[in-house]
Formats: structure tokens, C-alpha cells, sequence
């Protein structure tokens, strides 16, 4: 049910270019003109991407969307041009910096659109890699800013935790296990950290990006996480004992979208035929910036063929060749480009999920009640699969051979990928998974209603954005 009256006019979204970081967004778009707690979001965007951003937005009422494109001439990343597009991929972590550092460049053409809007907007709503927004508010008289990192509570808590008290400078290998203040019988280790934060003393240019996005942070009205009160209460707890920056859990943010939005017809049809044959599906999805060898997709597809399952794998055109025909196998099905995840998730027929653990990733599986097998490669993955398996238990994780010299480096076998996924969809360890996250699925649906704990949340999270500008405007 809509509000009597908005509480803002105008909202303005400024996501990074990455899928993941936009679709929280996105959703929040649709959830805010649909609870008419604003009469109109204006969302930020480069060319390329615009079509994808229009689409997302199709049919969610008075939101628009503004193209910034780059400058030609900007001898950015010694004469490379900047991205592009959200499907632009990052070559390592540390190009992260290197990104964040060319987006800069969108500043100029982002403060002359702004300064175009009409009505004025009463609050940027910008992610967390992009600290130059913090200037940019500036730039329009001081505007309230809302932060969105697109990660867990446990991975946000966990990172301000280590890098406030460095529990790792105390163990002696990346291996050796420590405790994390405010989360009581969790042993983590520096293997389960991203960089920078797993040195105890980081440097370089990932961790200058983290003393700026964090400067940034502190500046603003809170961190929107994509998350609810019920599903991670310590963290919640312990960040507003460590720090004064508010959280606001408003999520899960999927539950905005439509679950049957833009399903392929083909993927559908294949998925019912499964529900009706009986035969329980594992949905198989690495994210968009995945970057995945040849050597070790091979060994999933033999893993997941010798598994015996029904799989629908989605993956990146660039990483089959047109001789790989793994679609045309019984059991297996493989679809090439970006899926409405969620409408997969929600089909009967899925029983489990290898993931890359991406925070969108596990917190849809979880908001469908699918079971998780953990398959984390990149930035805070490795504490998003901790939290599956140890903290909320909702599923599995596979390992590579040489778990204990090369955390990073090493091959996940075929074999277990084929023991996993049968024990994710057919052990016990796997069904006490189903039983649990299950249970997760109901409450987070409880916390989105009216009267949940997310419902409250976001309505106390804007009428104290309103307040503020109220105060400004007098």
C-alpha cells in the first residue's frame, strides 16, 4: 500500500558499473516509487549501460534515466580508455583502484546533469567505490548522501572489524585460525579476507580506495545493506557498538522484482519439464565479472557431468567455444548471457546452487529457501561463503586440491565438484541445508511485508533523509 504523500520528491542513484552493485539499486528504485515513499529516482548511468538500466526499469512508474558519457580525451590509464560498461571486466582485484580512479572523470558531466534536475533532488544515493560522489554532493549545496557497498552485514562488520582491532597480525600463516570481536565462537583465518584488509598493515592503492570510500562513509547518512534485522542480528549489533555510522538492513531488495520477469521461454519450458519428470535441477551461476580458466571450467562440466544432476549453468559467451556442447547432453543445460536470476531461483524445480557467492547471489538463493554450494573467487566472496556455511549453515562449499599452500591458485577436481553437488542435493549435510535455509526464506518474505523489520526500516530511513532536507530548506 502506497503512502498518503511521498516523503521525498526527487531521489538520485548513482550506482558503480557493475551489474551486482546496480541491481540492489535497482530494486530499491521500483520499491520506493511503489511504496510511494518518493515521487520520482533518477538514475545515473554510462551510454552502454543505459539500455540495460531502462529495461530493469520498465513498468516501475516516474524513474528516469540520465546517460554520463565519458570524455574522449581524458588520458586516463596512460592513454587506455576508461570503461565503458558494466560488462568491462577487471583483469585482478587491484584494477579495482585503477576503475574507481577513471570513473572520476564522469564528475564534471555528473554535477551538470544534477544541476539540471527538476525538482531538486533531497538525496544521492551513490556506491561505495565511487567516493568522488562525496564532492559531488558538495558541489550541489551539501545534499544527504546514502551509501550502498552491495555486501552482507557479516562482511561489513567483519571488515571494519579486523581492520579497527587486526585479530590477524597475531597468527603466524594465512591459514591459522582467529576470533572476531562480537561474533563468539567464529574462527576466521587471512585466507577468509579480501585485499587489502587480510594484511594487518596493508598498503598500495586498494587500501588508499578503502581509506577514501571509508572517509566517504563516515561523512554520510548510513550504508543501505541489502539485508534483514533477522538473518544477521550480531552484526548488526556489534556495527553500532564500533562505529556511528548507521546501517540500514532494507533487503532482501530482490523481493521487489517480479519473479517470472523476462524468462526465457526455452530455460522455462526445460525447467518445467524437469519438475514434472522429477528430477531435482542444480542451478549453476558465477556472477558477470567472474573470471574463471579454461582448465578449471573444464573440470566443473566433467564434475557436473559425471554428477549425474540436471544442471542449468549459466555462463559468459567468452568462455565456451562453438564446439562445446554441453546443452545438448541429457541432463545438462547451458544458457549464454544474463538471466533474471531470481525467476530461476523461484522455479520448483531448483533444489541447489553452486555459487560464486557474490552478496546478491546468496541473499536471492536464500529469499527462494534454495541451498547453497559455495564456489567464492573474488573481493569479499570468501567471508560470503564463511557465512553460508558456518554462520547461517544454508549450504556446502567445495575446496581446492591444495587447500593449504595455495588458497587461491588452486583447482577445485571434478571429483569435487561431483561429491558436493550430489551431497548438496542428496546428503544429509545437504537436506539439514534445505531444512535451514527453509526457514530463512519465511522470514526474510516476514521482514519485506508490512510491518517487517526491512518495511520499518527503509520508511524510518527516509523520513530521516526528509527531515534533513526539511531542515536545509528552512
Amino acid at each position: 500500500m502506497a503512502a498518503a504523500s511521498p516523503e521525498l520528491r526527487h531521489v538520485a542513484m548513482l550506482p558503480f558499473m557493475a551489474k551486482g552493485h546496480a541491481m540492489p539499486l535497482l530494486h530499491l528504485t521500483r520499491l520506493l516509487l511503489a511504496r510511494g515513499l518518493a515521487s520520482k529516482v533518477t538514475f545515473f548511468t554510462t551510454p552502454r549501460d543505459a539500455p540495460f538500466i531502462r529495461a530493469s526499469l520498465a513498468g516501475a512508474g516516474a524513474a528516469a534515466v540520465v546517460e554520463l558519457p565519458f570524455p574522449t580525451d581524458d588520458g586516463l590509464n596512460d592513454g587506455a580508455a576508461p570503461p565503458q560498461s558494466m560488462d568491462d571486466e577487471l583483469a585482478s582485484p587491484s584494477q579495482l583502484a585503477d576503475v574507481v580512479a577513471a570513473s572520476a572523470a564522469l564528475r564534471p558531466a555528473f554535477a551538470a546533469a544534477f544541476a539540471r534536475l527538476e525538482p531538486r533532488p533531497d538525496v544521492l544515493v551513490h556506491d561505495g567505490f565511487l567516493p568522488w560522489a562525496e564532492l559531488a554532493a558538495a558541489d550541489a549545496g551539501g545534499l544527504p548522501r546514502l551509501v550502498s557497498y552491495g555486501m552482507s552485514a557479516f562482511a561489513t562488520y567483519v571488515a571494519g572489524a579486523v581492520t579497527a582491532h587486526k585479530p590477524h597480525a597475531r597468527v603466524g600463516s594465512p591459514s591459522e585460525p582467529f576470533e572476531v570481536d562480537g561474533l563468539p565462537g567464529l574462527r576466521l583465518t587471512r585466507a577468509d579476507l579480501n585485499p587489502p584488509i587480510d594484511e594487518p598493515e596493508p598498503t598500495g592503492p586498494l587500501w588508499d580506495l578503502a581509506c577514501e570510500t571509508k572517509a566517504s562513509m563516515d561523512s554520510s547518512e548510513g550504508i543501505i545493506v541489502n539485508s534483514f534485522v533477522e538473518l544477521e542480528p550480531l552484526c548488526f549489533d556489534g556495527w553500532s557498538r564500533m562505529s556511528l555510522v548507521k546501517l540500514w538492513p532494507v533487503g532482501p531488495l530482490c523481493l521487489a522484482s517480479e519473479l517470472a520477469q523476462n524468462m526465457d521461454r526455452d530455460v522455462l519450458d526445460w525447467l518445467d519439464l524437469r519438475l514434472a519428470m522429477d528430477r531435482p535441477v542444480l542451478y549453476v551461476a558465477f556472477g558477470s565479472q567472474a573470471e574463471v580458466s579454461r582448465t578449471q571450467l573444464e573440470e566443473i562440466a566433467l564434475g557436473l557431468d559425471q554428477s549425474g544432476l540436471d544442471f542449468l549453468w549459466v555462463v559468459r559467451s567468452k568462455w565456451f567455444d562453438s564446439e562445446d556442447h554441453f546443452e545438448n547432453r541429457d541432463k545438462g543445460k547451458v544458457y549464454q548471457g544474463f538471466i533474471h536470476q531470481v525467476g530461476v531461483l523461484s522455479h520448483k524445480s531448483i533444489k541447489g546452487f553452486f555459487s560464486h557467492c557474490g552478496w546478491n547471489s546468496v541473499l536471492e538463493s536464500i529469499s527462494m529457501g534454495v541451498p547453497i554450494l559455495a564456489f567464492p573467487m573474488a573481493a569479499e566472496q570468501k567471508l560470503n561463503a564463511k557465512s553460508v556455511v558456518d554462520v547461517l549453515r544454508v549450504g556446502l562449499r567445495v575446496w581446492p586440491k591444495k587447500r593449504e599452500d595455495d588458497m587461491e591458485n588452486g583447482l577445485v577436481a571434478r571429483e569435487e565438484v561431483q561429491v558436493m553437488a550430489r551431497e548438496l542435493i542428496f546428503g544429509e549435510e545437504g537436506k539439514r541445508a534445505s531444512t535451514r535455509v527453509s526457514e530463512l526464506a519465511v522470514l526474510s518474505k516476514k521482514a519485506m511485508e508490512i510491518g517487517g523489520s526491512s518495511y520499518k526500516k527503509l520508511e524510518e530511513m527516509i523520513h530521516e533523509i526528509s527531515e534533513l532536507t526539511r531542515d536545509k530548506s528552512v
